[in-house]
């Protein structure tokens, strides 16, 4: 018994024993040494040959490998790790080690880069930079803010980074570089060597398909002859093609058939409602603080909104985060003088500031539309800093005013306020978020005391907006974003009102209250080399919530309303926007853009004359409804060698359009709205551009043919008639020519037809006034509007100086060469034979001028 156990016992160790080596015989898989031959073999039938003869147990799904894969290579006593390296070599399969158990998996097929682009001396990020990948032929844009994300399959890229006005750059990304935070910086180049600058950049290249919105490059157009030689964006823009300024030295825009009220101006993301310094001489944007400027006449993004017409959103600089420097200049108008640099931390923080101001009375040469003298000035400030990465911050203001005296010492002042607070946070390596505080505020104070009253009495109108606004850009991936976000704003409104108001005061308009409530998404795909798609739809609530006398019209009677549930009134819209783009190969390019746009905000002043301040703005209420267009256009784009030719076209359809009647009163009318009549219009027309360079020598040249219509109750007796801003036929041409790297001459030559005009048929007396009687509105025509102007530009700086950063230029000009006396309106009067008196006022005749900028 004794033995039985003993030898059970002994049995039992024997067989520990045994178990013990078999498994401290067993290496582990990663220790392996393997000979295989792969030769002719795919991937599933390699793994099999392995696990059989080494016994190694694996875990896959089969749908992860490439089974297309034939491979060619043997191995002798290789490790396990180079035999499944060079197995799973270029696919997005990887394997891990698990209790002697080897184990398949799907990596993530992509990567993801974040950062900025940015401009390599000052730090400014670089609005709407390209980047191009070599190896994809596809490409993605950097956002508003220099942001940029790009995600892609893992491999070895080459990124092609470009901008107007810097050298291209190429920079190599990997998978090792998706947790960086990659900041590009884009050398500046020197225009005056050997770059092409066309004044609108709306030319296709294979990587800029999709680019139809117009940039304005401010080195080539500061160049061109100005009035008093002062640079002025809204003048660049007046010689763009589809763009009209309606009366010569007028600031205000006339795009393709639309009113100057129907046009959009954004100022850092705040709206400027009036954007005329001097009646429009010049306008409230300084050139020196400009940076960005995109200009929209079709194809209207869905997160702009709110006019008809056009978009024109502008950015200012950021400021130079690394070193200090003072700019300035002056022309025969205006001194400005500014100033940047680092703010808090060098590198990290910048600010900029401005300031202008008018050093001679305009209006005391050859310019004396108005008998009157006036002055302005305006100020520009901007910080930003970076906190981290993923942290940004903005803080940005205006403030202009301008005053003018007349003969009598009444005086007019106006002016703009704008301010913006802005955050910028990376929530994700896709996801980009800007949030925005707004504040904007438009006043005009016009003194109506009698020269007899002791009384000083001033008719005041004002508009401010109080707006909070959140922008969210997804980057899908290459080629792909969806954007999406929700603003909110408050509008409040003084038509006009005496002030001081006092106990006798009958004739105020009561002050309205608005609340604007817009949210959007939009999609941009590019679904191949040759397709584009961008898709988007705006939604608007505007709710009327106005306090104080309310009235509803009867015609042109009025009736007041007592019952608080009849005064309050709210508007719905949708606002669909879709963009279809077609390239056929690098060279040709077509895009059909459709979008309805509503305008909730009412302008109150007749433009038959652009110099004018007095903008009342009202809401869309119980009287006036939102004016709505359906628009539809078209754009052919064709490059040719150095330069490229382009063909656009466009239909609009609008309603409600606000025209006032004859004889309107504006001022000390308390019940404006009864001046008003709404109905509906129609717009269509053809742009055709040809931009060119041969040598030193560049030009473009512009034409349009457009009509604009409306059809208002209760004018011109119900008929459809020319719209005032209707100018049939438009012809523009710009030429450069550069006279070496310093020099540089410019021409400009305008000529378009006459724009429409009522003439008086008689004059009858009412109260003892004589009052004109007016034939079919805008029945008759001004005779035919022509310009040609000639500028020099000469650079005084040397070439370090201008590596440096320095600038010393010199402009000399000559305005209207020809002497031509376009008018600007004509006054009718009766003479002393019961006949009828026409008095011709022109804006200006042949005006030299010169103007100096620098920098250092």
């Amino acid at each position: 018994m004794k033995d039985r156990i003993l030898y059970r016992l002994l049995f039992f160790c024997w067989l520990v024993m045994v178990v013990c080596s078999k498994a401290m015989g067993q290496s582990s898989p990663a220790e392996l040494r393997i000979s295989i031959d792969t030769h002719n073999k795919q991937i599933l039938q390699i793994l099999a040959e392995i696990h059989k003869t080494y016994d190694i147990s694996m875990s896959y799904d089969e749908q992860i490998f490439n089974k297309d894969i034939i491979y060619s290579r043997s191995f002798d006593k290789s490790s396990l790790e180079e035999v499944l390296n060079y197995l799973l070599k270029d696919s997005n399969v990887g394997f891990t080690i698990i209790n002697r158990a080897l184990i398949f998996y799907e990596e993530d097929k992509t990567f993801t880069i974040k950062g900025r682009v940015v401009d390599s001396l000052s730090g400014e990020n670089l609005i709407g930079a390209t980047l191009l990948i070599a190896e994809k032929n596809k490409s993605s844009l950097s956002n508003k803010y220099g942001f940029y994300s790009l995600t892609l399959p893992r491999g070895e890229y080459s990124c092609y980074v470009s901008y107007l006005g810097y050298k291209t750059r190429v920079v190599s990304l990997n998978a090792a570089l998706e947790n960086n935070y990659l900041v590009i910086k884009l050398a500046p180049v020197d225009f005056n060597l050997s770059e092409v600058v066309v004044n609108v950049d709306s030319s296709l290249t294979a990587q800029h398909m999709g680019s139809f919105t117009d940039k304005i490059n401010w080195t080539q157009t500061r160049r061109n002859a100005f009035y008093k030689g002062e640079a002025d964006i809204m003048k660049v823009l007046q010689m763009q093609n589809g763009i009209n300024g309606l009366t010569e030295g007028g600031s205000n825009l006339f795009v393709r058939g639309s009113g100057k009220d129907q046009n959009l101006i954004l100022l850092d993301e705040a709206v400027v409602y009036n954007p005329s310094h001097l009646f429009g001489l010049t306008s409230v944007f300084n050139s020196d603080i400009l940076k960005n400027t995109q200009f929209y006449k079709d194809a209207i993004p869905a997160n702009l909104g709110g006019r008809l017409s056009s978009i024109m959103d502008m950015s200012t600089r950021d400021g130079d985060a690394n070193a200090f420097h003072v700019f300035g200049g002056s022309s025969l108008l205006i001194a400005r003088v500014g100033a940047e640099g680092p703010f808090i931390k060098k590198g990290k923080g910048a600010f900029i500031a401005t300031a202008r101001g008018s050093i001679l009375n305009a209006f005391n040469t050859d310019y004396r539309l108005f008998n009157v003298k006036g002055k302005y000035s305006d100020y520009n400030v901007k910080f930003n800093y970076t906190f981290d990465e993923k942290n940004r911050v903005y803080l940005s203001g205006y403030y202009g005013q301008d005053k003018v005296i007349s003969p009598n010492k009444n005086t007019n002042r106006w002016g703009n306020w704008t301010s913006t607070l802005r955050w910028n946070h990376v929530h994700s390596d896709r996801l980009f978020m800007n949030l925005s505080a707004i504040f904007s505020d438009y006043h005009n104070k016009l003194d109506v005391s009698k020269p007899e009253s002791s009384d000083n009495q001033i008719w005041l109108t004002r508009i401010r907006d109080f707006s909070l606004k959140s922008d969210f850009t997804y980057f899908m991936g290459l080629d792909r974003t969806l954007d999406f976000g929700l603003q909110g704003t408050l509008h409040r409104f003084n038509p006009g009102e005496i002030s001081p108001v006092n106990s006798n005061t009958e004739d105020n308009i009561f002050r309205a209250q608005a609340y604007d409530y817009t949210g959007y998404v939009s999609f941009n795909w590019k679904i191949d080399s040759a397709f584009r798609i961008v898709a988007g739809m705006r939604a608007n609530a505007f709710f009327n919530a106005s306090f104080g006398r309310y009235y509803l019209l009867d015609g042109s009677s009025y009736k007041p309303l007592s019952n608080d549930a009849d005064k309050k009134k709210s508007y719905y819209g949708l606002e669909p926007r879709l963009s279809l783009q077609y390239k056929m190969g690098n060279d040709f390019a077509f895009r059909l853009a459709y979008n309805r746009s509503y305008q909730y905000l009412q302008l109150l002043q007749n433009d038959e004359l652009a110099f004018s301040s007095l903008e009342a703005w009202v809401p869309a209420g119980l009287n006036i409804k939102p004016q709505y267009v359906d628009a539809i256009s078209f754009r052919i784009n064709r490059l040719l060698y150095r330069g490229n030719i382009g063909l656009e076209g466009y239909w609009k359809r609008m309603g409600n359009q606000v025209e006032l009647i004859d004889h309107a009163q504006l001022i000390l009318n308390p019940f404006i709205e009864t001046q008003l009549r709404q109905g509906k219009g129609r717009a269509y027309g053809l742009e055709l551009s040809v931009n060119q360079r041969i040598g030193e020598f560049s030009g473009s040249i512009f034409y349009s043919w457009s009509r604009s219509f409306r059809k208002i109750n209760g004018i011109n007796k119900g008929k459809e008639y020319a719209a005032n801003f209707d100018i049939p036929h438009v012809l523009k041409s710009n030429l450069s020519y550069d006279l070496g790297r310093s020099v540089h001459l410019n021409a400009f030559y305008t000529i378009h037809t006459g724009r429409p005009l009522t003439y008086p048929i008689g004059f009858m007396e009412y109260e003892g006034i004589y009052v004109p009687v007016y034939s079919s509105r805008n029945s008759h025509r001004m005779p035919t509007f022509s310009r040609f102007d000639l500028n020099c530009s000469v650079d005084l700086e040397t070439i370090r100086q201008r590596e440096r950063g320095r600038r010393h230029t010199l402009n000399f000009g000559l305005y209207n060469i020809f002497d031509q006396r376009n008018p600007l309106y004509y006054s009718f009067s009766e003479d002393s034979n019961g006949n009828l008196a026409i008095q011709k006022t022109s804006f200006s005749g042949r005006v030299p001028s010169i103007s100096y900028t620098m920098r250092f």
